[in-house]
């Protein structure tokens, strides 16, 4: 055997040691490692072994209650499964069923409103309080000084609280402003009933989006992930407008850019296309009506507004009137909705014009069944942005609701509620609005009760609400139920209803071009605030949860720093570069900085801004992230809704 020489041996020990080094790198093995590293950093969970069961339950954040399924290890939920919805929101249950920063007892503020200090008290306590303020301005003839805002998706526990503030002898109860109370108010003008607007989107073949992101949480999300698949097996035809090209734009058989805030004057204009093809309408004022979209809204002058061109104008009414079933839906954003009655006006008269109202494959009507209403002889305001500026209270329930960072006039009602005002908020987490509570209810999460356990001491908030009602002097009878369960069984049955009728709002009508124009034709502030959601925070809510930030991208929030996004043909018209530091400032103050993203997904002459950031008590996860950009948006308030349509806001940057 040949003896090796030292200097050999330490070439092949060399080799050896530099083979196995290569070979690791490129097994995969230090890119594994390093996931190990960074999830161990990041504060993963890891259930405790115990056995895996399923619990079948109901979601309860929206009407439509779909059935889910909760896979236990052991006493921990770890995963939460729909039936077939896709819909994102039950899947977030458990980041809020573990929240750690879950409210665990009432809280009774012992530190300045605003503050957000608080002390634990009993439910008795708390209890016996609300119920002796209410019995105190019920007895001096105060009554209608008591006020309640309920969240859009708070219907159980909003049904129960309209109640215990009417029977109490004040008017004065509003909904966050949604898709359905914008549409409900349409309605009751245009077809004089009462529900909100139903689109049959599952027999529809022509779906004419106006703005209404409807695969990014808008309305029912589960049945709208169905009825996409429903379009795509059917082949239905999807067109959206819309001025930046979102998720629902990239979905749809065709993205129209169209000038932000632009939408009623293009529905306008196709209606002009229509009775140009000789469609009419058998609704009340249309010889009126018409004689308007024909003398101004023709499609040169309509596509000079909207940016749409003159022949994509005619196309799409040609394709809009060809089809067996087209709807025209109108409702501009995705969770949160913002549109003014005049739109969604104009979009129904499209479908006026098609024949689709009140049948099957066109448009209907919806409303669910409540616990009846109770009569109350005085008149509150048109709704919850009238009331925050017009209205007063001794007395204001917060519901599920934040609308201290969600309403434009957000910063007004903080104000308000510092007054010596009793605020009682109903809430799982402290938020923008709990912060200027007197008493903080801590209510259950989605999943929580039914079909997992309950954790720590919280209600539900019919079950609280419920409570609060049987204490007061000479409520007892108006509220006979003994929790929750009772009033699952009474509310939620949903009713579709078929309504031709369509009477055409002419005076609205008349004032709104001249209006508008003078809007657009602002010198001093020459670009167009686009509203956008990012996935999972959605109006604001997400962000708080613990693992939504992980999800968001590098162009969306870097650290604290937003991004908003722009087209490059108006960003060089700016100045301005991938990655530049912005202000922006309109005609009601300024927000910034934010960081620029350029982009051709969004229209030219518009700045593209993620909403529901910028919160200043929202739990450490969402806490200065961002700006609120609704501090700076448009607070019209519409005639009709009593909301304000922030959709379109002019800014300039700096």
């Amino acid at each position: 055997m040949e003896k090796l020489e030292r200097r050999e041996v330490i070439m092949m020990a060399g080799g050896a040691l530099a083979g196995a080094t290569v070979g690791t790198l490129f097994s995969g093995a230090p890119f594994l490692g390093l996931q190990w590293l960074v999830e161990w950093t990041q504060d993963q969970f890891v259930p405790a072994p115990g056995e895996e069961k399923y619990l079948q339950g109901r979601c309860l954040l929206c009407p439509s209650a779909c059935a889910l399924l909760v896979r236990m290890i052991g006493n921990r939920a770890v995963k939460v499964e729909t039936a077939n919805t896709g819909c994102y929101k039950p899947q977030l249950a458990i980041q809020m069923l573990y929240h750690p920063e879950r409210i665990k007892n009432p809280l009774k503020r012992i530190g300045k409103k605003g503050s957000g200090k608080f002390a634990p008290v009993s439910w008795e306590e708390a209890i016996k309080d609300i119920a002796a303020k209410i019995d105190g301005l019920r007895s001096s003839g105060n009554a209608t000084r008591i006020a309640a805002v309920s969240g859009s998706a708070a219907f159980a526990s909003g049904e129960i609280l309209k109640r215990l503030v009417r029977a109490s002898g004040s008017p004065n109860v509003y909904s966050e402003p949604c898709l359905n109370t914008l549409s409900a108010a349409a309605t009751r003008l245009t077809q004089g009933q009462s529900g909100s607007i139903y689109y049959d989107f599952e027999n529809a073949d022509f779906i004419l989006s106006f703005g209404a992101r409807l695969v990014e949480g808008w309305g029912d999300p589960g049945r709208m992930n169905k009825a996409l698949v429903g379009w795509k097996e059917r082949k239905a035809r999807y067109v959206q407008i819309d001025t930046a090209c979102t998720r629902s734009a990239s979905m749809a058989d065709r993205w129209v850019p169209v000038n932000a805030g632009t939408e009623t004057v293009l529905a306008l204009g196709i209606a002009n296309q229509l009775i140009a093809m000789g469609r009419r309408s058998g609704g009340a004022n249309f010889a009126q009506w018409s004689q308007i979209v024909i003398n101004d809204y023709a499609p040169e002058r309509v596509a000079e507004i909207t940016g749409v061109g003159v022949d994509a104008i005619r196309e799409i009414a040609r394709e809009f009137a060809s089809a067996r079933n087209p709807i025209a839906v109108a409702g501009r954003g995705a969770s949160a909705v913002s549109s003014s009655t005049v739109e969604f006006a104009a979009v129904q008269a499209l479908n006026s014009l098609a024949g689709s109202l009140g049948r099957r494959g066109g448009v209907l009507l919806v409303d669910y069944a409540g616990l009846g209403e109770v009569a109350v002889n005085a008149a509150g305001a048109r709704g919850l942005d009238d009331f925050i500026k017009n209205g007063a209270a001794d007395l204001i329930f917060i519901n599920e609701a934040n609308p201290v960072h969600r309403s434009v006039y957000g910063k007004a009602f903080a104000e308000k509620l510092k007054k010596d005002t009793m605020v009682v908020a109903l809430l799982p987490l402290l938020n923008d609005s709990a912060a200027y509570a007197d008493y903080v209810l801590p209510t259950i999460s989605p999943i929580e009760g039914e079909p997992v356990g309950p954790r720590f001491r919280a209600m539900h908030p019919v079950d609280a609400l419920l409570a609060i009602a049987k204490a007061v002097k000479g409520l007892e009878s108006a509220f006979p139920w003994t929790g929750r369960k009772d009033v699952f069984s009474l509310i939620g049955r949903q009713n579709v209803k078929a309504a031709g009728n369509f009477t055409f709002p002419v005076e609205l009508f008349k004032a709104y071009l001249a209006e508008f124009s003078k809007k657009i034709g602002d010198k001093n502030y020459p670009l167009a605030l686009l509203p956008i959601e990012a996935p999972m925070v959605g109006d604001g809510d997400g962000l708080a949860l613990p693992y939504v930030l992980k999800g968001l991208d590098s162009v969306t929030l870097t650290g604290a720093k937003l991004w908003v996004m722009m087209n490059p043909e108006t960003a060089k018209r700016e100045g301005v570069s991938e990655g530049s530091r912005i202000d922006i400032e309109s005609a009601r103050g300024e927000i910034g900085s934010v960081k620029v993203h350029i982009t051709k997904t969004i229209a030219p002459g518009a700045v593209a801004i993620p909403i529901g950031f910028g919160h200043e008590f929202y739990t450490r996860y969402a806490e200065d992230k961002g700006v609120n950009a609704k501090e700076i948006m448009s607070d019209d308030i519409d005639p009709i809704s009593g909301a304000a349509d922030w959709w379109f806001t002019r800014v300039k940057i700096s």
